[in-house]
Formats: C-alpha cells, structure tokens, sequence
C-alpha cells in the first residue's frame, strides 16, 4: 500500500455502537468521525492519509511537538466526546487499518477480550491520583527532630572529619526517609485499591511538576464507579491530612479513558 493511500484510523471501541454520536472532527482536523457497528462492538474512527503517518516524513513529523500535539489533542477530543455518551476501550495514538473490512475483522478477532474489559468496566471510570513531594522540605521536617545526630556533630572538631560525618549523616536521613516513603505508598496504595474496582501503578512520566518545587513520585491508576468515589475521596484525603506523608501530597484527576486498564489488541496496519 503506498502513502498517497486512505488509511483508517481508529480512536476506540464501545459496547455497541447505536445511538453513538461523534461531531468533533477527525484527527487530521478535516475529515469526520464514523461509528460502524462490528458485531455487538462499535468502532469510532476516521480515513486520514496513510502518509501522515507512515514513512519516512511521517517518523520525523512524529518527534515534532508542533505537529504531534494537536493531533494528540484531536484524538482525546473523540475519545472523550464518546466516553461521555458509552464506556470507550481507547486505542492508542496512530492505530491504522488498511480498510474498513480488516478493521472489523480486528475487533471480531478480539471479541472475548473487549467484551471481557468491558464487563470488568461496567460503570467504572479511570482515575489518576499522582505523588506531588517536596523533597527538600521533607527532609528538612524529617531531619529536624534528629537530636541524637546534633549531638553527635558536637563531638568532632576536625573540620575533614565533620564533613565526612555531615555526608554519612544525610545519607542515612536520605535512607530512612526512602523506606519510610515506600512504606507509606505501600499502605495508600493498598488502602486506596481497596475501595477500586482496578489499580495499576503507571510510570512516572515527568520528575518535576511545572512551577512548583514538586517531584512526581508515584502514577496510580484506579477504576471507580460513582458510588464508590465519594468514599475514595474521604480516604485520599485522610492521607493527605491525618495520615498524611510529610511533603508529600495526593492530587486526584479524571475521569479519564481507560488506557491503563485496556487489553493490548495489536493488528492495526502501520506499514
């Protein structure tokens, strides 16, 4: 198939695809959404140029930020726009077919894995909770009550031996507050997943937090229905105040798509 080709290029599956709307436009910001029912499955996609996204100028347009990201955002924007109308299984950015028929053919293929995410989905939805931690006011909270270590310092006089002894010093405070953090996370995240219908620990993606002194130190993923996310509130909150890590704060978002939770259904045409 040659780049001057249609490809198409799918956003996500529903449990069925009737009464399923989609008015925002496609992903190359021209061409419309369509919904096509495969089986009891709905398909939400659009026909973009293959070009666009295979080859040679499509690899370097891929690292380009000014390229990549609105289509990035037009993607969310299908996806979200049918998330807010139908459970969605989100397919990632890019999943390309050489036709309608071997889209289908992908989904039937699939069938008992997207049937069985959706029946663990149900009314649920994902949200994210991130560890937002000032580091250094940790430590410094932490560090301040060591008196044992004060008095320790006390003792030498030798201006190398004190540095030395500062050094070996701060990195057993870096130690103990290294276990004491895992510890923590540990206990919240048990805690938290309690209340979920899924939990996935994701990859920290970004170390520090735009305008703030804040470093990422977890990436939870957990599945909550309405009922359950009051709850969810009331005990994410307890570790933030009573229970609460110093420095560390837990920042709840979503509802997002599901990607965390969606079976890996390769077969999309890439080439």
């Amino acid at each position: 198939m040659s780049n001057s080709e249609t490809a198409y290029y799918l956003y996500c599956l529903t449990p069925c695809g009737c009464g399923i709307k989609a008015s925002v436009i496609g992903v190359d910001g021209q061409r419309p959404v369509s919904v096509r029912a495969c089986g009891e499955i709905g398909a939400v996609f659009s026909e973009v140029e293959l070009g666009e996204f295979c080859g040679e100028s499509a690899e370097a347009c891929l690292q380009d930020l000014a390229w990549l990201g609105p289509r990035v955002c037009r993607h969310e924007a299908v996806i979200e726009e049918v998330m807010s109308q139908a459970p969605v299984l989100p397919a990632r950015f890019a999943t390309l077919f050489t036709s309608v028929d071997s889209l289908k053919q992908s989904v039937l293929e699939h069938r008992e894995a997207i049937t069985g995410f959706f029946a663990q989905l149900g009314d649920k939805q994902e949200w994210a909770v991130k560890g937002l931690l000032n580091r250094a006011d940790a430590l410094e909270r932490l560090g301040s009550s060591g008196e044992p270590a004060a008095e320790e310092r006390a003792l030498v006089t030798s201006p190398g031996a004190r540095y030395f002894q500062e050094k070996r010093i701060k990195a057993q405070l870096e130690r103990d507050f290294n276990l004491r953090l895992k510890e923590f996370c540990r206990r919240a995240a048990a805690a938290l997943g309690a209340q979920a219908g899924g939990f996935r620990e994701r990859k920290v993606l970004g170390s520090i937090t735009a305008g703030t002194d804040a470093e990422v130190v977890l990436n939870w993923a957990f599945l909550l229905s309405p009922a359950a996310l009051e709850d969810f509130r009331v005990r994410l909150d307890r570790f933030n105040v009573g229970e609460a890590f110093p420095g560390l704060m837990l920042a709840l978002t979503g509802p997002w798509p599901p990607y965390s939770f969606a079976p890996d259904l390769s077969g999309g045409a890439k080439a």
